[in-house]
């Protein structure tokens, strides 16, 4: 993505608007209100105690670690093209992020002036001003995010080996067999009569 280059962005300016970012991992999780209105109430009302009107509200069903995030990116495009300093408004680090591909995207946005990334729950405003302090948090916060991603796969992969093991079906059953649930709620498959 490129930056907008028409307009420079006095470091001194004031920011005065802000996109909130609510973000789940799942579309599942998105359809049965998991987390979503929480995180825009707490948003919102940071918003109005920082005087940012809010531009665009995004609330997303989309995983930070897999998949293109194509509204991810559709907000960074929009704060792209406004004429002002924009904060990006989001929970916590792990909701904007869960790894480094953004990282330098965003880091140059803000660098430059045309963002300020306000983390709610860290407490944590980045601006271009920002001191090695404030950005190693951020830094930590993601490599935090990171190893709990990390942590989750290594504990499925775990879980998956030891039901191979021991003779359990992982998923779905394929062409000719059903999944069936045991009295002792174990899962199993058995053949389609």
């Amino acid at each position: 993505m490129k930056h907008n280059k028409k307009y420079i962005f006095d470091p001194k300016e004031k920011c005065t608007q802000a996109v909130i970012f609510a973000r789940v991992s799942t579309r599942d999780q998105f359809d049965k209100g998991a987390s979503i209105p929480a995180q825009l109430e707490r948003l919102k009302e940071y918003c109005q105690e920082k005087e940012l009107k809010v531009l665009k509200t995004y609330e997303i069903p989309e995983s930070s670690t897999n998949g293109e995030r194509k509204k991810f990116h559709e907000m960074i495009s929009f704060v792209q093209e406004q004429k002002h300093k924009t904060a990006i408004v989001v929970y916590c680090i792990d909701r904007l992020q869960r790894g480094y591909k953004e990282y330098v995207e965003l880091d140059s946005l803000r660098e430059s002036g045309h963002i300020e990334l306000h983390f709610y729950k860290e407490a944590l405003i980045l601006t271009m001003e920002s001191n090695s302090a404030d950005i190693s948090r951020w830094d930590f916060g993601i490599l935090g995010a990171k190893m709990y991603v990390g942590a989750l796969r290594d504990n499925v992969k775990r879980s998956m080996l030891y039901n191979w093991k021991n003779g359990q079906w992982q998923g779905f059953a394929p062409v000719g067999y059903l999944n069936i649930r045991h009295e002792d709620e174990k899962a199993d498959i058995i053949v389609d009569p």
